[in-house]
């Protein structure tokens, strides 16, 4: 097949239908660390694949900032009251979507963000928690071509129903069913249910349903610190004070939870010997969206002090006690502002402070969570101030890495603490590898150091195939062919070019493994003579995977797919697969017809020869649809049924969500 110039006529389409309709997006996952989640908004012009996100100018037309904000962490922390996790703000860093990062704890964002940008054929996409989607994990992005209306659905009253016109969204409704996504519930075919798979009225309250599913994933909400009642002031749980506390420099911590909204804990402590002031914290802030109130109470049960949390954005209480020296005992209450609201529940720490007010006014705390990049790291506050102990190939950090079908993945957390320091951070190939290793490495805070990064083998040689620098300081090294069981190292260094040369960062090595049940789209043999090129249908807006195989009796040749608008032209996503290697590629696509292009090339000095290519894809993000359809109307429905209260659910997918067309023998040549 001969390329040809622009104009030229084309044959007619013929049209086929893939077999496999599944999606990849993957529902029953249960995050990690699910008491230690944080939600947080990203600003307006933040990166979501080709798009920026812009959920503040959409949504701060309905409504004050704060308060519309204020129902996306209604939204989680409906689901909160009945199951065993905790969902805290956090500030943003303005990481592109995606970015990436660690899957959970993350110093940068929130394992869930909340943004916006123009989609077609949908209400609202959400990422459930997956390794193959990254820091994808976790994102609820809307439709911001979709009218939403502002309803704060106070006392569990939905709007009035005269008061919403044709196409008017409730966005409460909308971000808790989407909120139950990124939890990890999926879509059901229960249309008095949140979480019913397409939008219909608006629901603001949860089914038993619901809270069957959230309980059967995350367990029924729990106090895991209480391993006595504290319910009382006769019982309280004594705070001890550890032994060689420096009562100038330490604070004493101790971690509790609020379960229910009529609970109350007690604690008791004894000040120590010579102090005449103690300042004591409820800190729910980053934890839990916990509206605690804080009560000082002496030995004789009359309350000295008291404070409630000012809102959920600003959730933490503190109260200074002055003229301890004979109070004797003390006692803390705690307990919510209003036991009927959701925010009633959630973990935090209480805190016993005996050092001064200029000790205190040094501490470092993460910015507000609407501060963008905060100053915690500003006077290099060192995550691991270290030198000299993993500087070598023999002293190399050995991270434990995480397993799943789709991959390997090392996470790291640590610093640089001078411009000489190194890090060496040993990883391991798996048994059988058919993809590529990527390694990803970022400086952390407001003030950070440039770092790079280099994979070496055990004899200290380069094997980083390309590396390359993001937008936002990222460092990216790939290799393209890593061998089985193989040690690898990651060496992280301080940029020479640097003007900050301490501070923290994140690394993320990653070998990906190609999905076995993804949708094949393309395949066949390429030469340096021609280009193939397939005409695709994405029949949703949605986050998708390519999975890009190359295959050549030479290990120099490789394939590139490069996927264009079929009608702008515009370039949306490009991939290179070497030969014997899948490159795994993720891009937000909207709904729309594209050209994918495979064009074989050479990354030696050899021309191109041939090389085989297939190409999977599919969806990993699950939208919520704009309109109800019947499914006794479609062709593919699976029927279910229902009685007794029980049900079956069939499978449904629309038979024309995923197709593409085949041009034979020409196809308009786009350049090089």
């Amino acid at each position: 097949m001969k390329r040809v110039t622009r104009g030229r006529n084309v044959s007619a389409a013929s049209l086929q239908t893939l077999e496999d309709r599944r999606m990849l997006a993957v529902f029953g996952n249960v995050w990690p660390n699910q008491r230690d989640l944080t939600i947080s908004f990203p600003s307006d012009g933040v990166q979501i694949g080709s798009q920026q996100n812009d959920v503040n100018a959409l949504l701060d037309t309905i409504a004050q900032r704060d308060q519309w904000q204020e129902l996306a962490l209604r939204a989680y922390q409906t689901w909160a009251v009945y199951a065993d996790i905790n969902v805290g703000l956090r500030n943003d860093y303005n990481n592109a979507f995606g970015a990436p990062g660690l899957l959970v704890g993350d110093p940068r964002f929130g394992e869930f963000r909340i943004g916006a940008f123009p989609q077609e054929g949908l209400v609202a996409n959400s990422v459930p928690f997956q390794a193959v989607a990254g820091t994808y994990s976790g994102d609820l992005v809307l439709n911001s071509n979709e009218q939403f209306t502002f309803h704060d659905w106070a006392d569990n009253q939905g709007p009035d129903p005269t008061t919403l016109a044709e196409g008017d969204r409730d966005l409460f409704s909308l971000l808790l069913h989407e909120t139950g996504n990124t939890l990890g519930l999926d879509d059901n075919l229960l249309d008095w249910s949140v979480m019913f798979r397409q939008y219909t009225v608006p629901k603001g309250v949860l089914s038993a349903e619901d809270i069957e599913a959230i309980t059967a994933l995350y367990g029924q909400r729990s106090d895991p610190y209480e391993q006595l009642d504290n319910g009382s002031l006769y019982v309280a749980s004594l705070i001890p004070t550890p032994v060689g506390l420096d009562p100038q420099t330490e604070v004493i911590r101790s971690r509790g939870s609020l379960s229910a909204g009529n609970d109350v804990d007690y604690y008791k402590i004894v000040p120590i010997t010579g102090a005449d002031s103690v300042t004591l914290r409820v800190r729910a802030s980053g934890v839990s969206l916990l509206q605690s109130r804080l009560e000082v109470i002496n030995a004789y049960g009359q309350v000295i002090d008291q404070t409630d949390a000012v809102s959920v954005f600003e959730n933490d209480n503190e109260l200074t006690i002055t003229g301890i020296a004979n109070q004797g005992e003390l006692y803390l209450r705690v307990s919510a502002v209003d036991s009927s609201d959701v925010y009633a529940v959630g973990d935090y720490w209480v805190e016993v402070d005996y050092r001064g007010e200029s000790e205190r006014a040094g501490d470092l705390h993460p910015g507000a969570y609407d501060s963008g990049p905060d100053t915690l790291f500003a006077h290099f506050d060192l995550t691991d101030d270290e030198f000299g102990l993993d500087d070598h190939l023999t002293g190399a950090m050995e991270p434990v890495p995480s397993e799943t079908l789709e991959t390997k993945r090392y996470e790291i957390q640590s610093s640089v603490s001078s411009a000489a320091d190194v890090d060496y951070i040993k990883i391991t190939a798996p048994e059988t590898i058919e993809g590529r290793l990527v390694v990803h490495v970022a400086g952390v805070g407001a003030v950070r150091p440039d770092v790079r990064l280099n994979v070496v083998d055990a004899q200290g040689q380069s094997v980083g195939a390309s590396a390359r620098l993001h937008a936002d300081g990222t460092f990216t090294v790939e290799v393209a062919q890593p061998q089985a069981s193989q040690d690898y190292f990651v060496k992280v260094s301080v940029d020479p070019n640097s003007t900050v040369d301490a501070g923290n960062y994140v690394a993320i090595a990653e070998f990906e493994s190609p999905q076995a049940q993804m949708n094949d789209l393309a395949g066949g043999e390429l030469t340096g003579e021609s280009d193939k090129f397939i005409r695709w249908t994405a029949g949703k807006t949605r986050l998708y995977r390519f999975d890009l195989n190359a295959a050549s009796a030479d290990a120099d040749q490789a394939v590139r797919l490069t996927v264009y608008d079929a009608h702008t032209r515009e370039i949306k996503m490009v991939a290179v697969a070497h030969a014997g290697i899948t490159r795994t590629t993720l891009a937000w696509l909207q709904q729309g017809e594209y050209i994918l292009r495979f064009t074989a090339i050479s990354t030696g000095t050899a021309p191109v020869t041939q090389v085989s290519f297939a190409l999977a894809a599919d969806g990993i993000s699950d939208d919520q649809d704009e309109d109800w359809v019947d499914p006794a109307d479609d062709p593919n429905y699976d029927p279910y049924y229902y009685h007794s209260g029980e049900y079956d659910e069939g499978y449904y997918e629309s038979g024309s969500e995923y197709y593409y067309y085949e041009y034979y023998p020409y196809y308009p040549y786009y350049g090089p």
